[in-house]
């Protein structure tokens, strides 16, 4: 019985390593209700700006004070004070910021403890910490990510 159900096995493998990942994504055919979208930005919930920011607290870099910018701030190093823009803040995973921030949107992977108020969304991602109330229309958690804090989501802008 052992001896069948082994061989079973094997051909199904065999037939499974036939299947090359070329023959399938080849043998793809949309139907008419599917929708094809070319060329056009959408962003995931979990997509983070691919654009340059415009300031950047690199790792090993401290930096305490208000800071305003105009479009995208990116930290991986630590930064203690107030964060106001009408733009975007990436945390890296080695980012830390101890500070009140008010964005449009914001992409977290490290830890942020202070209120975070966000026009757009907030995406958390990873084993992001956050240690302080969220306001935000969308949020995006992933799993292993730590809030201690409410959370309110809101349709309405943040004040």
């Amino acid at each position: 019985m052992f001896f069948k159900s082994k061989n079973f096995l094997d051909k199904e493998i065999r037939d499974y390593e036939e299947l090359s990942p070329r023959s399938i994504a080849t043998s793809f055919t949309p139907t008419a209700t599917e929708e094809i979208i070319e060329e056009e930005e959408v962003l995931s919930p979990t997509s983070e700006p691919e654009q340059v920011p415009d300031v950047y607290l690199g790792s090993g870099t401290s930096f305490q004070g208000d800071l305003e910018f105009p479009q995208l701030l990116r930290i991986d190093g630590k930064f203690q004070g107030k964060l106001t823009s009408s733009g975007r803040i990436i945390v890296g995973p080695e980012g830390y910021v101890k500070a009140d921030i008010r964005l449009a949107e914001a992409f977290i992977s490290g830890k942020v403890e202070g209120d975070i108020f966000v026009e757009d969304r907030l995406v958390l991602r990873g084993r992001a910490e956050i240690y302080g109330n969220i306001t935000a229309p969308v949020i995006s958690v992933d799993e292993g990510v730590t809030i201690v804090g409410q959370i309110c989501v809101s349709t309405k802008k943040t004040t």
